[in-house]
């Protein structure tokens, strides 16, 4: 019986050990019109470790780049077409001054009304480590993933075929 015992106990902290934590939750997201704003990364990191069959694309962008602004439109158009999957797309704006912040509104009434937006005010980038090994802050940025399938894009996307193409691994054709 104690030899029983003990091998159930092993065999109870074996898989206990191999259980992953939960991710942490979703942060709440904001929209065009009304995008959420937070000063600290660690309010939004759980957007980057969700293990759900949800496909998260999530976009680093500033009103002041160009390939930013450019790109905004093709990933509402995705957001759009792709609305019958399990598909995300969230833009995290990496503006700070106040000016800037509040263009930011109109700027996406304008060119990406459907999408999740959320202002990140933390100028110390050095979380960027902790969702790309090799983040150096450039814009635009777009992390793509589902689960423990990650893809990190570090360029524009200069049409709407390459967003595609970047998407296909994860919710297919």
């Amino acid at each position: 019986m104690t030899r029983t015992f003990v091998l159930l106990s092993l065999i109870s902290v074996a898989f206990t050990a191999c259980e992953k934590d939960p991710p942490a939750p979703l942060p709440r997201f904001g929209t065009a019109n009304e995008p959420i704003t937070y000063t600290d990364f660690e309010d939004i990191a759980g957007l980057f470790t969700q293990q759900s069959d949800t496909t998260y694309l999530i976009n680093f962008w500033a009103t002041w780049c160009k390939p930013c602004r450019e790109e905004l439109p093709l990933l509402n158009q995705l957001a759009r077409e792709e609305q019958d999957k399990k598909l995300k797309v969230v833009l995290v704006s990496l503006d700070t001054e106040e000016n800037a912040i509040g263009r930011i509104p109109a700027f996406l009434r304008e060119t990406a009304p459907d999408l999740a937006s959320i202002i990140l005010t933390d100028e110390d980038q050095s979380w960027g480590k902790t969702i790309d090994r090799v983040w150096s802050g450039s814009l635009p940025t777009t992390i793509i993933y589902r689960a423990d399938l990650r893809y990190v894009y570090r360029r524009g996307f200069n049409t709407y075929p390459d967003v595609r193409r970047a998407l296909e691994p994860l919710i297919g054709k």
